[in-house]
């Protein structure tokens, strides 16, 4: 389960640092906005790569990162907006350290998950 775990986080970078950047800016504030362009991409993609994994449970791990990534992305703006955090701060930039980190305990979790353990 140690690949499926390597191709979600390659999966994750292209997703969120390269795909990411032609869907535009979008409003992650809003809990219902247009930020789900971002989070369709992740839950669809990892969807795709369960298939190949964990194809019995496929779709469940696809829907979960999809919600856990909104959340976690829709907490982070929040988090800087209650904070008054400019972009491109030191603060801000440590706020995108503990978003990346909780991307990462997803995955980890969805490994988890698609192992049985």
């Amino acid at each position: 389960m140690i690949e499926f775990f390597l191709v979600l986080m390659i999966k994750h970078f292209i997703v969120d640092l390269g795909v990411q950047q032609y869907i535009g800016p979008s409003n992650k504030q809003q809990w219902l906005g247009d930020g789900h362009t971002h989070y369709f991409h992740h839950g669809l993609s990892t969807m795709i790569i369960a298939f190949w994994f964990a194809p019995e449970i496929a779709v469940v791990i696809g829907l979960l990162d999809y919600v856990i990534h909104w959340h976690i992305d829709w907490g982070k703006h929040h988090l800087n907006r209650f904070l008054k955090i400019e972009a491109k701060s030191p603060a801000w930039w440590w706020t995108n350290v503990l978003d990346q980190c909780l991307h990462v305990i997803t995955y980890y979790a969805l490994v988890k998950i698609a192992s049985g353990v």
